[in-house]
């Protein structure tokens, strides 16, 4: 059984922001090298108070993804503010982790895949923006410890 330890960096976004000019700082600033991206694992959730009520219980999580987070999070930016628009002035967290496996560049895949299923079975659903979920590819087991 492989076992692999997930560190998660917290960063708050905003739609508006720029990657260049704002995000990216504050990555680096999280101790992610950007570099490594291309491999990642994130979940964007509501910042602060705030959860979307789901089938069986409530949370903050609006989506999880993987892949190339730089170029990923713009494609996001479209749901982010039609979201802002409608509930009002409010940030957003992202959570990124990069998983690595030796010998496996594919993951990241299975990590997005097994949040899913882990989310679905406390919350009876996927994350609101998720539109289905993935199927696992490994049968790794996870660990997980928060960076601030």
């Amino acid at each position: 059984m492989v076992a692999i330890a997930l560190t998660w960096h917290r960063v708050e976004w905003m739609p508006d922001d720029t990657w260049v000019k704002m995000t990216r700082p504050k990555v680096v600033a999280a101790g992610i090298d950007p570099n490594d991206l291309d491999r990642s694992v994130y979940v964007i959730r509501l910042n602060g108070d705030f959860c979307i009520e789901y089938p069986s219980g409530e949370s903050p999580t609006l989506y999880v993804g993987e892949g190339n987070f730089s170029q990923r999070i713009d494609a996001h930016r479209i749901w982010v503010k039609e979201l802002k628009d409608l509930v009002g002035d409010f940030s957003f967290q992202v959570c990124i982790a990069v998983p690595r496996v030796r010998k496996n560049v594919d993951a990241y895949l299975d990590t997005e895949a097994a949040i899913l299923q882990r989310f679905g079975e406390l919350f009876g659903s996927a994350p609101l923006w998720n539109k289905q979920f993935e199927s696992r590819r490994n049968n790794y087991e996870y660990s997980n410890r928060q960076v601030d």
